[in-house]
């Protein structure tokens, strides 16, 4: 009987907070049906330096075996090229030493090297796309489109994804929204494309009740008895976050106890952010911290109502808002905008808040005008039916299935 041996090629690290909350829960249930899964990351030296030996203790007692190659942080575009020579070299040495069942790459730049992997070895090829990547690069103004050079970069990734989408096996996807457009990009049918949304591990991220949610505001020093909205992750243009600050001005003149708090990366940022579109007056209500995954699932309890705001455009009918599952997973509903994958649909079926037009100063407002109706929308019920939709148990059991299939 041919051994169970599979390559999971990623660019994201294993010790990046990504690699703990959305690649490691999944391999270790992949693993759990394994003879052999050997693992390839590139990884930032100074993560590496801290925290290597641990991972490796911790994987020590499974069958995933891992390579980690050190992420080039300097050279643009020439230092990515050099990476991806590095992936697709390191990939077929590994590859030329095992008899590979599947390669599964994470996103695409890793998909490339599993292409080159099947075309070499015939393993069966599963492309977990992350979503429209290269027009996400628009998106995050990676690439401005003006830009000679940035244009001639996005016409030549979008006929690699073509070619990518054209050749896969199978094809994991973050939303039901976006399956049509890569069937048109070349995906060759709706049978090798499987939904895996991005999940939350409810073990992790614990139902909130009165105690935690006391300790959560002492440490971040939110009055107990204050109303308060929350902005989780990032700061950027995509994020809207002088938008978020509009609707907390309208809430504010609403709800005088209304506090905010901040989980974010970009504290200085936010601060700048603050001082352009929020009336100083309210400065002294909102509460920045930056925080890593462990005080993110410690601090949530604090909020009573999420605020997620994407800008929505074509790549965002791939994206799927980790934090949104981890609120929920808490029990903490949330105020979201649409046109951005499948949030509008999954609020709506598990009745977890609000969908507004963020551009839309009258929908502001009507949220502010109802935000106590949203927060007795929380709560057990919401993690209960959340963990239905968006535990890591769901994401575990679909990618088994997805190597059972392609192992037939």
């Amino acid at each position: 009987m041919r051994k169970r041996i599979s390559l999971y090629i990623t660019y994201d690290g294993l010790l990046d907070p990504l690699g703990s909350s959305q690649i490691l829960p999944y391999l270790k249930a992949i693993a759990s049906q394994e003879d052999h899964l050997h693992v390839l990351s590139f990884e930032k030296p100074e993560r590496y330096a801290l925290a290597a030996g641990a991972l490796r203790e911790a994987l020590s007692n499974t069958t995933i075996r891992w390579t980690p190659l050190v992420f080039t942080r300097r050279g643009g575009t020439a230092g990515k090229v050099w990476d991806l020579v590095r992936m697709q070299l390191a990939a077929c040495r590994i590859a030329a030493r095992i008899q590979l069942s599947v390669v599964h790459a994470r996103s695409h730049a890793p998909a490339q090297a599993a292409w080159l992997i099947k075309l070499i070895f015939g393993s069966s090829f599963l492309f977990d796309c992350r979503g429209l990547w290269v027009d996400e690069r628009v998106d995050k103004g990676g690439w401005v489109l003006s830009n000679p050079w940035h244009r001639f970069q996005y016409s030549v990734y979008k006929w690699i994804e073509r070619i990518l989408f054209a050749q896969v096996d199978h094809m994991v996807v973050l939303t039901e929204a976006v399956i049509p457009e890569v069937l048109r990009l070349g995906v060759l049918s709706r049978q090798q494309v499987t939904v895996i949304p991005c999940c939350a591990d409810f073990r992790h991220f614990q139902l909130v009740t009165p105690q935690r949610r006391k300790m959560a505001r002492a440490e971040c020093k939110i009055p107990e008895d204050s109303l308060v909205l929350g902005y989780l992750g990032s700061v950027g243009g995509m994020y809207m976050p002088e938008r978020f600050l509009r609707l907390v001005e309208l809430a504010s003149a609403r709800h005088p106890s209304l506090q905010v708090l901040v989980l974010t990366p970009d504290e200085e940022k936010f601060h700048q952010l603050m001082q352009v579109h929020l009336p100083a007056v309210l400065h002294k209500a909102v509460h920045i911290r930056s925080a890593n995954r462990d005080q993110v699932a410690r601090w949530l309890p604090a909020i009573d109502l999420l605020v997620s705001l994407i800008q929505p455009s074509y790549a965002r009918m791939g994206s799927s808002p980790t934090k949104l599952a981890e609120a929920w997973a808490t029990g903490i509903p949330a105020i979201c905008n649409s046109g951005v994958g499948d949030v509008a649909a999954l609020v709506q079926e598990l009745d977890a808040g609000m969908v507004i037009d963020a551009d839309s100063d009258p929908d502001l407002t009507a949220a502010a005008d109802c935000l106590l109706n949203l927060i007795h929308k929380g709560g057990l019920r919401l993690r209960k039916a959340t963990q239905a939709r968006l535990g890591l148990e769901v994401a575990s059991n679909r990618y088994l299935k997805i190597y059972e299939q392609l192992r037939l």
